[in-house]
């Protein structure tokens, strides 16, 4: 019996609509088209939280305060991809 390597196996299953690249080591981009929503989501919540660090450091607000706010617009991405509608 021989024994796959980590790097040999195949996933079990392949979640649909997520884009990855057709070959392991494959250095071209990503289509957009092929973005999931998923995707986006995981993309879009440190977005906020650096604009929430930007904002922090640009403006007479606080940090903490900018990123309680960065923090709070995140909690319904999270939700949403999690709880709401998670991947099947």
């Amino acid at each position: 019996m021989e024994v796959e390597q980590m790097s040999e196996r195949q996933p079990e299953r392949d979640i649909p609509g997520t884009a990855h690249p057709r070959v392991p080591d494959d250095p071209r981009p990503v289509d957009p088209s092929e973005l999931s929503r998923y995707d986006l989501l995981l993309a879009a919540i440190p977005l906020v939280l650096l604009c929430a660090v930007l904002v922090g450091h640009l403006v007479t607000v606080p940090l903490w305060a900018s990123l309680s706010v960065g923090a709070l617009a995140s909690v319904p991405m999270v939700v949403d991809g999690v709880a709401l509608h998670p991947p099947t």
